[in-house]
């Protein structure tokens, strides 16, 4: 039997996070959360996951900040990042201009999410934003 991969989910809001975890739960996956960029750095130095999914706006350190830390450290530098945010596509794609891989609308959509995150654990690329509008 394969090991389960693991996903950090970093979101500050609980019934995001939760929906989250309960979906990539549900699929197999090994899930860890953080609430915040700052916490979500130190979780993915000392777990290294497979994948990441972050908010953009978080207390402490946002989303590009964390993305920003990830892709400057070489030991998870290469590790997927999904960026989600409600707040239009501005902030998305601002975040993936720093470096993220995909990213998901707020609410998330369960079947987008597992989608995307499949396609990335399998070394593709995820939706990226249309133009803001």
């Amino acid at each position: 039997m394969t090991e389960a991969k693991k996903i950090l989910v970093a979101e500050d809001d609980e019934v995001a996070r939760q929906l989250m975890c309960m979906t990539l739960e549900r699929q197999g996956f090994e899930v860890l959360t953080a609430e915040d960029g700052l916490k979500a750095y130190e979780l993915a130095l000392s777990v290294r996951p497979d994948l990441i999914i972050t908010d953009v706006n978080m207390p402490g350190a946002d989303g590009a900040h964390f993305v920003r830390r990830v892709r400057d450290t070489g030991e998870i530098a290469a590790t997927p990042i999904v960026v989600t945010t409600g707040f239009g596509t501005g902030n998305a794609t601002f975040t993936l201009a720093v470096g993220a891989d995909a990213y998901e609308p707020k609410p998330v959509n369960p079947v987008s999410l597992l989608e995307t995150v499949r396609r990335l654990l399998a070394g593709g690329r995820g939706a990226l934003p249309a133009e803001d509008v």
